[in-house]
């Protein structure tokens, strides 16, 4: 994998995790998004 997708995959990821905080803010949700964000990178050592 080159800089030019790796910059592109971080960039998809960032994005992504922007858009599910301002969901979680915007519904009073923020406790079930942050679950989800931590489920999904767990496997990841995150």
């Amino acid at each position: 994998m080159d800089l030019h997708e790796r910059r592109v995959i971080g960039a998809l990821l960032l994005l992504l995790g922007v858009s599910l905080f301002a969901i979680g803010l915007y519904t009073g949700h923020l406790e079930v998004v942050i679950k989800l964000l931590k489920e999904a990178f767990g496997p990841l050592g995150f």
